[in-house]
């Protein structure tokens, strides 16, 4: 074999993706590798991948730790997928990926675009219920709860006691779901067959779709002001609309929102600040 074919070879075997650990993390590691999920909310979002360009400095330690040059590459690579879902809730999926990504690493029988699947699929499901159990219950009942201590003596610590609670509720609950989610991952292919790992996914995707329409039925509350007189009597638009289908407006509102965002792909961001300006025309010249 000729000197250049085997200068070729070799830089061929130089580019091979290779583990460089056979070992599973250790629990130092693993809360090291969750302190970096927490610290991820700012990092790198901005309008087309939200979240999504965090996962690749979350989990640079791990690919440091368990792959060569290539595979921390190829693995840093993987995780640019938009990604947006209520973060403590989402430390499930975190766990959920950690623990997959760290089989791909030790036994190679995961497959990268399972991953990346199920880390795409699972966050509208995971928003939903997070959304409702954190942003739409237990922040409002917390704020509820220390604005009255405040407001009713003048005692400054409302505020703190906000934040103590806020931290000392959210933290352990974000830690156990990584946890679970962590074992979850790690064991998906000796449990569950990539068949009925599909039935999970879409079983959890419907669950958090309902939470999302419920959340959107107690929060959207569209109603036009618009009336009429009939035989002297003022008839109000929105009660014949409610005598047909209580709350159509609301929904038709969710629906023209969802079009935008799927179909002109208008981002959120400029949607709500649509949205604050229609809203205050219409108010002004008395139409909702």
């Amino acid at each position: 074999m000729s000197e250049k074919a085997v200068t070729t070879l070799a830089g061929l075997k130089e580019e091979e993706i290779q583990t460089i650990r056979d070992t599973p993390l250790t629990p130092k590691e693993m809360r090291k590798l969750f302190i970096r999920y927490q610290a991820n909310g700012a990092i790198g979002f901005e309008n087309i991948y939200y979240q999504g360009k965090s996962w690749p400095w979350i989990l640079k330690l791990f690919f440091k730790w368990f792959y060569n040059k290539k595979g921390y590459a190829e693995g840093m690579t993987r995780h640019f997928d938009l990604y947006n879902t209520e973060p403590m809730t989402g430390s499930l999926i975190f766990g959920i990926v950690l623990g997959l990504e760290e089989r791909k690493a030790l036994h190679n029988d995961v497959d990268s675009e399972m991953i990346r699947s199920l880390k795409v699929g699972l966050q509208g499901p995971i928003a939903g219920i997070g959304d409702s159990i954190v942003q739409a219950t237990l922040i409002p009942i917390l704020i509820t709860l220390c604005l009255s201590i405040s407001s009713e003596t003048g005692n400054p610590f409302g505020p703190i006691l906000y934040i103590i609670l806020l931290c000392g509720i959210l933290f352990p609950y974000s830690y156990f779901l990584f946890n679970r989610g962590y074992m979850m991952g790690s064991k998906a292919l000796d449990l569950l067959s990539h068949s009925v790992l599909s039935k999970v996914t879409k079983a959890i995707s419907v669950f958090g779709l309902t939470l999302i329409g419920s959340l959107a039925a107690q929060r959207v509350n569209a109603k036009i002001a618009l009336s009429f007189l009939s035989n002297g009597e003022p008839v109000f638009i929105q009660d014949i609309f409610d005598g047909i289908f209580p709350n159509i407006i609301s929904l038709l509102v969710i629906f023209f929102l969802y079009w935008l965002m799927k179909n002109k792909k208008i981002s959120s961001t400029w949607i709500i600040y649509g949205m604050m300006v229609v809203v205050i025309v219409l108010s002004l010249i008395g139409i909702v």
